[in-house]
Order: C-alpha cells, then sequence, then structure tokens
C-alpha cells in the first residue's frame, strides 16, 4: 500500500514555501509521517575559503543565524508535527538530492515556482532538477501565481497512463492510494497522433478511429493486470495538455503521473512531466 513515513520539506522562507505548508502537514497527519524541513543556504564560489579572491565571511555565523530563523518558521502550521529542521550549505537541489537518498525519504513535497510573465512557462531549477534526479515521489503544487486552497482532502484523483510497461505499477500504486483514502480514480491517456493539423483525416478518419480502438484495448489489457475497472478519459492531441484538461472538466484534485530517473546514456525519464507538472490546474504526485 502507498505510505510516505518521511516527508521532506525543502524551503527557501518564501511566499510559495508558506502557502504548501499546509498541504504538507495534511499529508503528515493522513500517514502519520515524521517531516524534515531542509533549507539550503546557497553561498556564491567566491564565499568559501580557498577562493584566491574571497572576501572574509563567518560561514559558521551565517549557518547558526539561518538555522535560528529556520528554528521558528511555520510552527504554527506545523505544531502538531514530528518534524526535523536542518540546514545545510551547497548546491539546493544536489543537497536534497543526496538527502532524500541518504534519509529514505518516501516523498518531497515543493513548490513549482517559476511565476511571472515569462517564468510561468517554466519550472524552477530546483524543482526541475529533482523530477530528473531522484528516485521517490514528489508532490508539486498547482503552477499558477495564486497560493493554493487550504486542502481540504482529495477526492478525485486523475492517473495520466500512457502504453508502456511502467504504467502497471503506476495504474496499482494510484488504484491503492485512491482505495485508501477512498476516493474516485479516474484514467487520462492522450493520443498525439491523433490530432492531426488543419483537420486532416487520412483515410476518411478511419486511421484516426483505429488509433482511438488500438488504445482502448490496451487500456483494458491494462486495467485487467491491474485488477481496475476505473473510468477513462481518452482524447487525441499533446499530452500536457489533455491531462489539464481532464483534470480541470473533472474537477480533480490531484494528477498522479510517472516519472523516470537517469540510468542509460540518453536517460528514461517521462517525455511530458515537466509540462503535465507545469501545467496541472491542481497538485501533481509523480512516482
Amino acid at each position: 500500500m502507498p505510505s510516505f513515513q518521511h516527508i521532506l520539506f525543502p524551503v527557501d522562507f518564501s511566499a510559495q514555501n508558506r502557502g504548501i505548508a499546509l498541504h504538507v502537514a495534511c499529508m503528515a497527519r493522513r500517514y502519520q509521517a515524521h517531516v524534515t524541513m531542509l533549507n539550503v543556504l546557497e553561498m556564491p564560489g567566491w564565499a568559501y575559503p580557498g577562493f584566491e579572491y574571497a572576501p572574509t565571511i563567518d560561514l559558521p555565523t551565517v549557518m547558526e543565524e539561518r538555522k535560528l530563523c529556520l528554528h521558528s518558521y511555520l510552527k504554527d502550521e506545523l505544531q502538531d508535527i514530528s518534524i526535523t529542521r536542518v540546514v545545510f550549505d551547497g548546491d539546493p537541489a544536489a543537497r536534497i538530492a543526496e538527502y532524500s537518498e541518504q534519509h529514505k525519504v518516501d516523498l518531497i513535497m515543493l513548490p513549482t515556482h517559476g511565476y511571472g510573465p515569462f517564468r510561468r512557462f517554466l519550472l524552477g531549477s530546483v524543482t526541475a532538477k529533482l523530477l530528473h534526479d531522484v528516485k521517490c515521489g514528489i508532490w508539486t503544487s498547482a503552477h499558477t501565481p495564486e497560493p493554493p486552497p487550504s486542502p481540504t482532502g482529495y477526492h478525485n484523483v486523475l492517473c495520466a497512463v500512457d502504453l508502456s510497461s511502467k504504467s502497471l505499477p503506476l495504474l496499482q500504486w494510484a488504484s491503492e492510494f485512491a482505495g485508501e483514502l477512498g476516493v474516485s480514480l479516474k484514467l487520462v491517456h492522450a493520443i498525439p497522433a491523433a490530432k492531426l493539423p488543419g483537420g486532416l483525416e487520412p483515410e476518411g478518419g478511419r486511421f484516426r478511429a483505429s488509433l482511438f480502438d488500438w488504445a482502448r484495448e490496451d487500456l483494458a489489457k491494462l486495467q485487467k493486470q491491474a485488477g481496475t475497472d476505473s473510468e477513462i478519459v481518452l482524447q487525441g492531441g499533446d499530452v500536457a495538455h489533455v491531462v489539464s484538461q481532464a483534470a480541470k472538466t473533472g474537477r480533480s484534485d490531484l494528477v498522479v503521473t510517472g516519472r523516470g530517473v537517469v540510468q542509460d546514456i540518453l536517460g528514461s525519464m517521462r517525455t511530458n512531466v515537466y509540462s503535465i507538472v507545469r501545467e496541472s490546474p491542481c497538485p501533481v504526485i509523480s512516482i
């Protein structure tokens, strides 16, 4: 069964961090999980000893001051949660990934950042690196400039599946997660090749119809293997757009999607995870 016993909550004292604190608390209470609040002090290279032109910076003192700030940060929001607060210096994404591996973190919860007229199209650099590098699950907030609403629990979970072999454990995980919470689970699958430019319909639409028929057959086999019988949303078009529209139409409050880890020469990360996270109208758990 899905279980999050150790949740990592990286913080940078931003409004976005404060906005998801109640979501972290809600998840921790649900699973009686321990939370580690981690802050990484990112110093410029010249601040470290050994740099030819390093100015005098008392790094231990700076670290102690940061620890004092972290000690009192979000105390009200997380007052009844088992929590550890730690501070490191270095590259934030590297430190977070390292900590999650060494301390058997089950879930990292963080905002996407990247807001603003242009940056709203981009994920924050730390979030993007973590989606690419870490092995555990990652919860990301909706990628909007507005603060997330207070959590009320999950009621409609949407699982984005492809037709690869990796979708079986993903679907099983999502089904168990939804069943554990007693909420509905819906599946969504996008067929990019079925969305042709200019309204083209090869073979009088038979090609497009065949794509949908093949997808339905494969998804039926997938559900039979997983032991599920969830409603399926099947649409032609860009994957992230299809998932986003299905989440909006179905009033989903959580999207579950798969995510790989770089292992091969070109990596094996799911191609669309960045865009799904970026366009989703609700939080996303990628596993």
